[in-house]
């Protein structure tokens, strides 16, 4: 699950010339922000760093990603300033909206900025920018677009062109010099001189049109003949830098700052100069649209400083609030969130105080909101809706879906495992079959795996349990549980174990994040059992050093150690009266269809899952294994 404050860290260290600068500007050790963006890359999907011969430069999918998760932490930031009022002004909505370049330079940083410095003035206004110049982008709309209680206004900036002339709507914001802008070798004092540099390579970028136009017409005009013009956008420079070492590079300088990747860069001012006027416009009348581009000017005017957004509010609490205001019952609500019902409501009491007051009152038929919590319920639904885009969009924008197979997978503990290895078989049978194929495989228990699905971090998941509220189709694929002991405990008699005995056994089990105990615990209800396990363990290696040293067993399919069952080191005794058997699935998000790919790999898993549950339906009802335990973790 992302969160707020990952992506806070995340937009603050592309605002830094470096990874150490971000970390102390936000007063975390540097080894914390490196495995927070670690863990945000590999949560998304994405590549958002790529290193170069000097430093990190964020790379296209960082863009798109700090585009998308500016406007979310804006959002928070605004709730908890509108709603710490006792009678909150009238909400007020306010479109940034730019076409130029995204480059992670002085205009975006100024319009953050200038966000910030109305906020103090205006609680009320929620800033949303969006950039509509980007090839990489969806279709343009505002994280507020769908919020029906605000007031609204836009404000556009954009370059003006040759033959601009202003009006009273319209304001200059700035007046963009042109640079040249070239890496300098290390060692060098100074970089080159304008004819020196002119007289080699110049690149220039690819531009709003306006911009195109002013550079080839100030080619043309002084003789320029070494300029190109390239299909790569601004924001591409510090890779452009390490591609391009010996060329000079032709841009505005507003598209430039001390960022991630652009160390060792210099820039030198054309003779005769070149300059580009960037200008706002707002409607006449629209004072808070006029007072914020007031803010704009200035910000663009000062030294820049870095917007280091600091959330409050995390997106777990975002979610449990929403699920609260829908079900209106504590109980359902920590139930579909598979959390205890005190661990909700401690998160909803941290939300609370972050927001300024009590967000329900509870009543002998359920929740109801607050004022505080109906204001806040559509902010709430605009942030996770917004999270869930970024899931979902980052992967299926940079990886197209039909050229991308992301598949969850339950842990293992051995690679030796006979599911695991009918996994691998078909995954890469598919792969043959589809060799333009971009595969990621991901391990996670079956509610993580869920959750990835519906937010479309991975496009199908293998779980073993049904999850009747997802999409699903069965693999064909059961296997009875057994019991899994050390012999030189002598524990149990040679043979089956009745279910009942579970109860008396000293047990050692997964906690509930696994299928396995859900499904043990499902059985134990209806037979009117109570499991109590001595010991509750995730971790299986672990599980299986344990089951060496001391009395105690374990549940486990007999799949799972299969390479072992001739060794004797371990005993499985099947399940009986009743017995409990795992069954596979594959799920999926009920939004879409299945690629070609994922239907390929559901067929070709189905038919060498049917061989397993073949093998495991002619399995002695008594059999030696040897550690490790496992394959699968125990169902999640």
């Amino acid at each position: 699950m992302v969160e707020l404050r990952s992506l806070a860290y995340f937009v603050t260290a592309c605002q830094h010339e470096s990874l150490a600068r971000a970390a102390e500007h936000l007063g975390i050790a540097l080894s914390t922000l490196s495995v927070s963006l670690k863990a945000l890359e590999d949560e998304l999907g994405l590549e958002l760093f790529r290193r170069t011969s000097s430093s990190l430069y964020p790379t296209t999918a960082a863009r798109w990603l700090f585009r998308a998760a500016a406007p979310v932490l804006l959002t928070e930031g605004f709730a908890r300033r509108w709603l710490a009022g006792r009678k909150p002004a009238q909400p007020h909505v306010l479109t940034v909206e730019t076409s130029l370049n995204f480059t992670l330079g002085r205009i975006s940083n100024a319009i953050l900025r200038a966000g910030e410095m109305l906020a103090t003035e205006k609680p009320q206004v929620l800033i949303d920018p969006i950039w509509i110049a980007e090839p990489d982008t969806h279709p343009v709309s505002g994280i507020a677009d769908d919020w029906q209680d605000p007031t609204r206004s836009r404000v556009r900036i954009a370059a003006a062109d040759v033959a601009f002339v202003a009006s009273s709507s319209d304001v200059v914001l700035l007046a963009d010099d042109w640079v040249l802008a070239c890496r300098v070798p290390a060692g060098t004092a100074h970089p080159a001189s304008v004819a020196e540099l002119f007289a080699g390579p110049v690149m220039i970028p690819e531009l709003p049109r306006p911009l195109l136009q002013q550079a080839m017409d100030y080619c043309a005009r002084h003789l320029i003949g070494t300029a190109r013009f390239i299909s790569e956008p601004p924001g591409a420079l510090p890779r452009l830098f390490d591609d391009h070492p010996e060329a000079a590079f032709f841009i505005p300088g507003s598209v430039l700052s001390a960022r991630l990747g652009l160390l060792r860069m210099r820039t030198v001012a054309p003779d005769p100069p070149l300059t580009t006027r960037i200008v706002a416009h707002a409607d006449p009348s629209d004072r808070i649209g006029r007072g914020y581009i007031r803010h704009l000017r200035a910000a663009l005017a000062a030294a820049p400083q870095i917007h280091g957004p600091t959330p409050t509010v995390s997106f777990r609490q975002v979610r449990y609030f929403n699920m609260l205001h829908r079900l209106r019952r504590v109980s359902a609500a920590a139930h579909g969130a598979n959390i205890a019902q005190p661990a909700l409501s401690e998160q909803l009491r941290k939300l609370e105080m972050s927001l300024g007051g009590a967000l329900f009152e509870r009543h002998s038929d359920g929740l109801v909101p607050t004022a505080i919590g109906e204001r806040f319920a559509p902010i709430a639904q605009m942030l996770e809706a917004s999270m869930r885009e970024i899931a979902v969009s980052g992967a299926s924008t940079f990886v197209p879906a039909a050229k991308r197979l992301a598949l969850g997978v339950l842990p293992s503990v051995s690679q030796h495992g006979l599911l695991v290895n009918k996994i691998a078989e078909a995954v890469l049978e598919v792969r043959a079959r589809h060799p333009a194929l971009a595969v990621v495989v991901r391990e996670a228990p079956n509610r993580i795996l869920q959750d990835w699905v519906v937010r479309g971090v991975v496009g199908i998941a293998i779980v073993e349990t049904s999850l009747p509220q997802m999409a699903r189709l069965e693999l064909a694929s059961s296997e009875a549980l057994a019991v899994i002991a050390d012999p030189r405990h002598s524990l149990l008699p040679p043979g089956p174990v009745r279910f009942a005995q579970l109860a008396d056994l000293p047990l050692a089990l997964p906690t509930a994040r696994f299928g396995l105990r859900h499904l043990l615990d499902a059985a134990a209800q209806e037979t009117g059992l109570a499991i109590k396990p001595r010991l509750e363990i995730d971790a299986l290696t672990m599980m299986a050093a344990v089951l060496a040293r001391e009395p105690l067993c374990t549940v486990l399919p007999p799949s799972a150690v299969r390479r072992e069952l001739a060794a004797g080191d371990l005993v499985a005794h099947p399940i009986i009266e009743p017995e409990v058997a795992r069954r596979l699935f594959m799920i999926f998000s009920g939004d879409r269809s299945l690629t070609e790919a994922e239907r390929d790999l559901v067929q070709t898993l189905r038919a060498r899952l049917a061989d397993l549950s073949e093998t495991s339906s002619h399995r002695p009802s008594h059999a030696r294994v040897r550690k490790p335990i496992g394959d699968v973790a125990p169902h999640r």
